[in-house]
């Protein structure tokens, strides 16, 4: 409990804003008491120069007889109290007037041998005081005839005076540290609640792997519960990556068990029949396909890779997109055509981009591959570009069941397979890969559900690229369709 206690965030901060709040509340005292001090001496300096110049205002009317009048009338109020003194330049002092408490006598004795007596003479001296309880305070002022004359008072001592002061602050002010430290503690432990619960869900998460635990948000908009707020949202877009991976590495590990599974039973059908030539040539080609199958889809998951990581090159040309429509279209109309699919192209006008011809197409015949592929016979697919300010849709549309919306977003992920495309053969990597050359081309695609019926494609590109913005990719042929 105490090491924890020691290694408190919040009890440190406590700590250290009550040794700022001391330090600043010492430095405050400091110049309190000093000008406090400061004003307590200028106060009896001042008194005691008003003196001065009244005395020295009675010697000008008449001279040394007006300062004693002044002193013998009683005009001087507390005049016992004061110390004057007339000193002559030459001659010294010629009159003097002291408190009795500055009047120290020294008895001096002097032997007389004559007598065979010794004498005792009291002689007074006039010492300023050295009292620890006292000061006093001094003016002089030059007189008309060249004397001069001093005047003092003794005063409180200004020490004694402000000593309640420096005790009062030294117990006031040790309880308001105590109290600032404890009050610190508890606001700063209140404050700091969210970094806690930070720390113990990543603990709960490294112990027990739930990856599902998250913190409590806490209410406002400070910095702490933003913070709260973005790592909840860390988390789950972890979370949901995690699941994503596990949903992929599932649909890897089923999409290439199936051709080696094939290619392990016809090599074993091959050796069982390797009598008959004609029976292991055909194992062999069935042996090359499921190698072309499983390479394939390597190579889709190398080429979405480097295309996200920005790592390939296009190898980019001006291109007129209606050629690209046109290719695709002659490629799969005999498809169309065994199926009973209306296929139509529409292209009111030229649609020239930068791009690379190669991945385009490719893109193109992966999505009306796809069209295809989900659209019953009898049904239809339409294939439409159109121009933009700077840019070149390209739609597919067909009739087939449509998208679920559940699914808009999820389609585009890699080896990401419906429910309505699990009987079908595929790999799951089609619409990644033209999600990758759209973006590829400073372009996106989407899906959505056509107004008429089935699913709509739609990817846009820009028809002049930035070559330091664009995402390199490798040649492909454009005939593989993932």
């Amino acid at each position: 409990m105490f090491k924890r206690l020691r290694q408190s965030l919040a009890l440190w901060l406590a700590v250290q804003y009550a040794l700022v709040f001391a330090a600043s509340a010492t430095i405050l005292f400091g110049v309190l008491y000093w000008v406090l001090a400061r004003a307590l001496e200028e106060r009896d300096q001042a008194i005691v120069e008003r003196r001065a110049a009244v005395l020295a205002h009675a010697y000008a009317d008449g001279q040394l007889g007006g300062v004693v009048e002044r002193f013998s009338s009683g005009a001087v109020p507390d005049g016992d109290a004061w110390f004057v003194r007339v000193i002559d330049p030459r001659d010294g002092p010629i009159w003097v007037k002291a408190p009795p408490d500055w009047v120290q006598t020294v008895v001096q004795r002097i032997p007389i041998p004559e007598w065979g007596v010794t004498a005792e003479r009291a002689i007074p001296t006039v010492r300023l005081p050295q009292d620890a309880l006292r000061d006093y305070a001094i003016a002089s002022r030059a007189l008309f005839d060249g004397r001069l004359i001093q005047v003092g008072r003794s005063a409180d001592s200004r020490a004694v005076l402000l000593a309640p002061l420096r005790r009062a602050f030294g117990i006031v002010g040790a309880f308001v540290l105590l109290l600032s430290v404890a009050a610190g503690t508890l606001l700063a432990w209140r404050a700091t609640r969210p970094l806690r619960e930070v720390s113990e869900t990543a603990r709960r998460i490294l112990e027990t792997g739930d990856y599902a635990a998250r913190v409590r948000a806490p209410h406002g908009s400070g910095e702490l519960a933003v913070l709260v707020r973005q790592l909840n949202t860390l988390l789950n877009k972890n979370a949901t990556h995690v699941r994503v991976l596990r949903e992929t590495l599932d649909n890897l590990a089923h999409d290439l068990r199936t051709p080696l599974a094939r290619l392990r039973g016809t090599a074993e059908l091959a050796l069982q029949n390797a009598q008959d030539p004609v029976e292991a040539r055909v194992a062999l080609a069935d042996c090359v396909n499921e190698c072309d199958r499983v390479l394939h889809l390597l190579e889709a998951l190398l080429d979405i890779s480097a295309a996200e990581a920005g790592a390939l090159k296009l190898n980019r040309d001006r291109l007129d997109v209606r050629t690209l429509i046109e290719r695709a279209a002659d490629l799969y109309r005999e498809v169309a055509e065994e199926r009973k699919i209306a296929l139509t192209v529409d292209q009111p006008v030229p649609a020239e981009i930068d791009g690379d011809p190669i991945r385009l197409g490719q893109a193109v015949n992966n999505l009306l591959d796809n069209a295809l592929k989900y659209t019953p016979t009898g049904g239809r697919v339409a294939l439409a570009t159109r121009l933009e300010t700077d840019a070149v849709v390209i739609s597919i549309t067909d009739t087939g069941p449509g998208i679920a919306s559940a699914e808009r977003e999820a389609i585009f992920r890699r080896l990401y397979r419906g429910d309505a495309s699990r009987s079908r053969r595929g790999l799951g990597l089609g619409l990644s890969l033209v999600k990758a050359i759209a973006e590829a081309h400073g372009g996106a695609v989407t899906a959505e559900n056509a107004p008429e019926g089935g699913a709509r494609f739609t990817m846009k590109v820009r028809r002049r690229l930035n070559p330091e913005k664009v995402l390199p990719i490798l040649k492909l042929q454009s005939q593989i369709i993932v």
